[in-house]
């Protein structure tokens, strides 16, 4: 699970929602075109935020790549495990499905990113 994506659409709460309500019609059975609808729709959300907080997806695509993205990482000692459990507790306290967020959401908003990664140098 990418972490930094995570936190990222947790800071983005009202797209969070919308995204996830998106995703939840997500499947791997669907027809090719009914599935990339929907990856369309949630890039339409992610990419205009990426653009506005001038945010590069390399950033955000590689979870083992350490940047500073987050300002208050560089002081956060939190091991990994505790960051996810208090992610987890922000995602059920919003009511969002976890699985949902884990299997389907995560993994489509980080192939969005690494789409956009291709035209970068």
């Amino acid at each position: 699970m990418n972490l930094k994506v995570l936190k990222w659409l947790l800071a983005h709460k009202d797209a969070l929602l919308q995204i996830v309500e998106i995703g939840k019609g997500y499947s791997k059975s669907l027809p090719y075109l009914k599935q990339w609808e929907i990856v369309d729709q949630i890039a339409r959300i992610v990419i205009p935020i990426l653009e506005t907080e001038a945010v590069t997806p390399k950033v955000l695509a590689h979870d083992d790549i350490f940047t500073e993205v987050w300002a208050d990482d560089a002081l956060n000692d939190e091991p990994r495990e505790v960051q996810i459990l208090q992610a987890g507790a922000e995602v059920q306290a919003m009511a969002v499905d976890w699985k949902t967020l884990v299997e389907t959401i995560i993994p489509l908003v980080v192939a969005i990113l690494k789409a956009l990664l291709r035209d970068e140098p």
